[in-house]
């Protein structure tokens, strides 16, 4: 394998072998050493001084600078560091944007990379999917639990409670594209991300009570709660925009299924609808538009399920409904 060749091999094993911006993002980030050393990976340091024939200390050295850069990922086993690539396309995403001191031209190449070549394997990858990877968690407030059932995965609030450690990041999404001006240091890292994040320099820590702070912030901002789709607390919430987020994006303009709505969806009372269009200016999706008598009604195909129509409007004419069984949501 030639050195120019490993960037090539990585974009091919993110599902993206006639890329050019995977090679191109990949190039700003790390050496030809380096780029061989990814391409070699798993194993430990041993293994891959002795498959490289290198010193040891080089590749330890070249393995923690693309620790940093969220180039690779280690866990602890039999006493010893083993080292793996990105698993895929998403991970590689999310892991590098958050590289500390990235220069300005490695989120232009990220942006375009979004712009051009994510939408084609977007539509590879909902074939390959049995669920998206991802759901949306409905605003605690739009919710009335005395009224419907609302489970522990679904209620940001108690996720945050329940919670061992909590880091902050910046929005991937928000850090690249630019379209909107909604606050970007906002996604939560949850007990083990929280200690990815915070062992790699790429957020801070933050208490319960400020976690809950940011919370607010994004439901004020109109940002749509989303975390990994299963059961129990997973690893992140994100708090997502519609023209910036990778999923949203092409879940609007395509209709692809790449975040699993809540379990809720709005119902708006027409005799309280006074028609002033709040909701569906809050709603990211088009999932409420006004009818004939300019009362506003839900379009279900399009809907998510976020409640950010519910907690914007000011006459408290829309509730959030359980149309979804408990077992939506996988184990």
């Amino acid at each position: 394998m030639n050195e120019i060749s490993s960037y090539q091999v990585f974009a091919e094993r993110m599902m993206q072998k006639d890329s050019e911006l995977i090679p191109k993002i990949l190039r700003c980030m790390i050496n030809d050493d380096q780029a061989k050393l990814l391409v070699s990976l798993p194993g430990t340091s041993d293994e891959m001084a002795a498959r490289l024939d290198r010193p040891v200390d080089q590749i330890e050295s070249g393995l923690k600078d693309m620790f940093i850069k969220g180039l690779v990922f280690k866990k602890e086993k039999g006493g010893k560091t083993h080292w793996r690539p990105p698993a895929h396309l998403a991970q590689f995403h999310d892991g590098t944007i958050l590289w500390p001191g990235a220069p300005p031209e490695f989120y232009d190449l990220w942006r375009d990379y979004m712009d051009k070549e994510w939408p084609r394997l977007a539509h590879v990858l909902v074939n390959f999917m049995p669920r998206p990877f991802t759901r949306v968690i409905p605003v605690g407030k739009s919710v009335e639990t005395g009224k419907v059932q609302v489970l522990a995965p679904e209620n940001i609030r108690e996720i945050i409670k329940s919670s061992t450690r909590i880091a902050v990041t910046k929005c991937t999404c928000r850090l690249t594209m630019r379209k909107c001006d909604a606050p970007v240091e906002v996604c939560l890292q949850i007990n083990r991300g929280a200690d990815y994040t915070l062992e790699r320099g790429t957020g801070r820590e933050v208490t319960k009570e400020e976690a809950l702070d940011i919370i607010a912030k994004t439901e004020e901002a109109g940002l749509v709660h989303v975390t990994m789709n299963k059961a129990g607390v997973g690893h992140f919430i994100c708090n997502c925009c519609g023209c910036c987020c990778q999923s949203f994006t092409l879940l609007i303009s395509d209709r692809l299924s790449l975040c699993d709505p809540s379990r809720y969806r709005p119902k708006i009372d027409p005799q309280a609808c006074l028609s002033c269009g709040i909701c569906e200016e809050r709603c990211w999706f088009g999932a409420i538009k006004a009818d004939e008598k300019s009362i506003a009604v839900v379009i279900e195909e399009k809907c998510l399920g976020c409640g950010q129509c519910a907690i914007g409007c000011p006459e408290k004419a829309i509730t959030m409904i359980e149309i979804r069984e408990p077992g939506f949501i996988p184990e």
